[in-house]
């Protein structure tokens, strides 16, 4: 195989790689995102409840257990919440080595395809000057 083939196939393999990378680390984003409404919902309800509580479950103490049971939700969405970000810490890297995977590829197959076509056309002008040099010297060494 020549250099450009093997620099193609490397460039689809590592093409393939990045957009996996990206799409884990969309998924990751669209996570990051739901937990994060999640928990303006529970503080939403935190607020509500401890304005808006009426006299019947505050005598019953209904209003102490829905408090309790919102700091826990909260507690427990700020836990997933804080395995994600870090998750998505480490899939950053991930994603921009395999980007300047992707560029470094790029680059390389660029370089090796402008020297292919250099190397062409330097073979193309010495045929064409070759040719015409043996049609300008075709007739200069006639014998006598």
């Amino acid at each position: 195989m020549s250099v450009i083939s093997d620099l193609k196939e490397m460039q689809k393999l590592v093409d393939v790689k990045y957009r996996q990378q990206q799409e884990s680390f969309a998924r990751l984003l669209i996570q990051e995102d739901s937990l994060r409404k999640s928990l303006l919902r529970v503080d939403e309800h935190l607020a509500d409840s401890r304005c808006n509580a009426d006299a019947d479950q505050k005598e019953i103490g209904a209003d102490i257990l829905w408090q309790a049971w919102l700091g826990r939700k909260k507690k427990e969405l700020n836990m997933h919440l804080a395995k994600v970000l870090a998750t998505k810490e480490q899939h950053i890297e991930q994603v921009r080595k395999a980007y300047g995977k992707v560029r470094i590829t790029n680059a390389l197959l660029s370089d090796e395809s402008k020297k292919a076509k250099q190397k062409r056309e330097k073979i193309q002008l010495d045929r064409t000057l070759d040719s015409a040099a043996a049609q300008h010297f075709k007739g200069a060494f006639r014998p006598c």
